[in-house]
């Protein structure tokens, strides 16, 4: 059978499978704000693309450059819509990851807390411990004082 103070001593290894649970889960949100950033890198590109050829067309002042204006805009603003739901995935993905972060991080602190809280209790055990054995050596050396002196 084993102790209870073995049994109590044994939360460290799962503290640290956590906390590389944590780890893990702050690198896949690491990962999905990263790919949140480079869709917003390719939207603001594609924006200012739009905007250089609008320009471009404008001066061009043909007929032409302002047909394939209109099927260039057409398709840029296809390719934009689906950055958009892109993102809008992501940001669902990230919310879900988040709580997934929260949770984990919330288990692994209540390890923590009830492994300090076995440490402090198996503390205050052998402080008691000390005290009574203190107290029973002052106690024998008053009994053999009071043999001594009769």
């Amino acid at each position: 059978m084993v102790s209870r103070s073995r049994m109590m001593a044994d939360l460290d290894p799962l503290i640290r499978y956590r906390k590389h649970g944590v780890d893990e889960k702050r690198r896949v949100l690491s990962g999905l704000y990263a790919q949140a950033e480079e869709l917003a890198k390719k939207k603001e590109a594609m924006e200012a693309e739009i905007e250089a050829e609008t320009i471009a067309a404008e001066q061009a002042l043909s007929a032409e450059s302002a047909a394939y204006l209109g099927r260039y805009l057409e398709g840029a603003r296809k390719k934009i819509r689906v950055i958009e739901l892109s993102v809008r995935k992501l940001e669902t993905k990230i919310m879900i990851a988040q709580e997934d972060m929260r949770n984990a991080f919330a288990e692994m602190k209540k390890i923590e807390m009830t492994q300090e809280n076995r440490e402090a209790q198996k503390k205050s055990e052998e402080n008691r411990k000390e005290v009574q054995e203190l107290d029973e050596i002052a106690l024998d050396g008053y009994r053999r004082r009071l043999e001594e002196d009769k």
